[in-house]
């Protein structure tokens, strides 16, 4: 008990000495814990006492930059009073024009090219022609009623024929850009009829020209044709007797009156259609094929005269060969009736005019008789359409055309006499870039013998148009 008693005293000391030193390290790190937040609140009150910061400007927006307008005195050099006569086709609208004077004087569609003084307007369409013909014609991608059968020809009295094709869609762009001589102009157009008669989409260069003011360089509408005067047909060619027609040229226009007269003269790319020529003979061009062209328009329509020269040749062995003169004249023009029907009308003739009228086959302008003389074949032809709006979206036109040709023994009986084209059509158009059309087509040819033939066809036609 004794030994007991002597060791419960040093026990409690070691206790006590345990909890005195878990004090002591309590207290150490409270010291530290003070001296850290000492720190914390020095950095504080300097930080407090620094000047503050100037705020940050408000972030403003940058004003949008103006859309480009087109300066309408730069890029023509006149105006048209003319209205515009909208088609399926659109052949108008790549037509030279005195002074480059735009169609839409807005210049809708046009986009600058950036860094450049120059605008661009691309346009054009996709198009599909769905045919059923009463029998086989020559061509069956559009009415040409040259190539109606008559009696005593291979394809008289064939069954009818169903084709379908694309052909006509096209592509177009137009540049317009200020120069120190006026205003210029450069248009560009491909369809795919290189192979007319063939279903294949074959590339065909339409328009290739460019014009300074009233000086027009190129590939174009020859200048003795009115494309205004087209009319609203769903067909490709519409009335035989136009002088659907595209060719080099050198054009210069005038405008006695400002924005209303217009007298245009060209030199244009010559070609010898002649006919029955002589074994081993070639035609021969001897100068370029002289044409031109009145003008008078305003806001109800425009007449148009136009007249063309030109030399006709051949030559062969031994020194043969003849030449003669050739002439066309043609009366053309639009009326507008009301605010959206209208007539357009073309009468033509001429001596030797030969290509000059679309429907007419090769070496239709002369033959050459057995004594080696070239004797130039004359011919007459209209065409008169009439288009009216039953409302905005639907419409028709109705057209008619017609040729009569002198023909020669050396032609052969089946010589091309005369012929007759009709289209009467419904157009469905829900917007300006899409348009449904049905149409009934009527023709008949008669040849130099009298053999008749007649053809009906009935077209169903669906167009895009890339841009409005």
């Amino acid at each position: 008990m004794l030994l007991g008693a002597l060791g419960t005293p040093a026990t409690g000391a070691e206790s006590e000495a345990a909890e005195l030193a878990r004090l002591r390290a309590t207290v150490a790190q409270m010291e530290k814990m003070m001296q850290r937040m000492q720190g914390q609140i020095a950095e504080l009150q300097r930080k407090s006492s620094a000047p503050a910061a100037k705020p940050l400007p408000p972030q403003t927006a940058k004003p949008a930059q103006p859309k480009p307008v087109p300066d309408t005195h730069q890029l023509s050099d006149a105006k048209s009073t003319m209205r515009h006569r909208d088609t399926v086709t659109g052949d108008n609208l790549s037509a030279p024009r005195p002074g480059n004077a735009p169609i839409d004087p807005s210049y809708k569609g046009f986009m600058q090219i950036p860094d450049t003084s120059t605008w661009i307007k691309l346009g054009g369409y996709a198009k599909v022609d769905s045919i059923v013909d009463s029998t086989r014609m020559g061509n069956p991608n559009k009415f040409t009623t040259s190539g109606i059968p008559v009696e005593g020809e291979a394809n008289f009295g064939k069954s009818q024929e169903y084709g379908l094709h694309a052909k006509q869609s096209r592509f177009n762009a137009e540049l317009r850009t200020p120069s120190p001589f006026g205003s210029v102009r450069y248009f560009y157009e491909n369809d795919f009829f290189g192979e007319s008669a063939s279903p294949d989409m074959t590339y065909n260069l339409r328009h290739f020209y460019g014009q300074v003011a009233n000086v027009t360089v190129g590939h174009t509408w020859t200048t003795f044709f009115d494309p205004d005067s087209i009319p609203d047909t769903l067909d490709f060619a519409g009335p035989g007797v136009q002088s659907i027609l595209r060719q080099p040229q050198v054009r210069y226009t005038f405008s006695p009156i400002a924005d209303h007269m217009h007298v245009a003269l060209a030199v244009e790319q010559p070609k010898s259609d002649i006919g029955a020529l002589p074994a081993g003979a070639t035609t021969r061009t001897s100068m370029p094929d002289f044409t031109g062209h009145w003008r008078l328009e305003g806001e109800a329509g425009h007449v148009q005269v136009s007249g063309l020269a030109r030399s006709l040749a051949w030559e062969g062995a031994a020194g043969m060969g003849d030449s003669a003169f050739a002439w066309g004249a043609n009366i053309s023009g639009v009326l507008h009736t009301t605010k959206r029907d209208s007539v357009v009308a073309g009468l033509t003739v001429g001596d030797g005019i030969g290509r000059y009228m679309q429907d007419l086959p090769a070496g239709s302008g002369a033959v050459v008789d057995t004594a080696g003389r070239l004797n130039t074949l004359s011919g007459w032809g209209g065409h008169v359409g009439y288009r009216h709006f039953w409302s905005e979206r639907w419409r028709s036109e109705f057209s008619v055309g017609c040729i009569d040709m002198e023909t020669a023994g050396e032609q052969g009986p089946k010589a091309y006499d005369r012929t007759l084209y009709s289209e009467v059509n419904l157009i469905w158009a829900p917007s300006k870039r899409f348009y449904v059309g049905l149409g009934y087509l009527y023709g008949s040819k008669t040849t130099r013998d009298g053999s008749e033939g007649d053809a009906h066809r009935v077209q169903l036609s669906m167009q895009f148009k890339l841009f409005e």
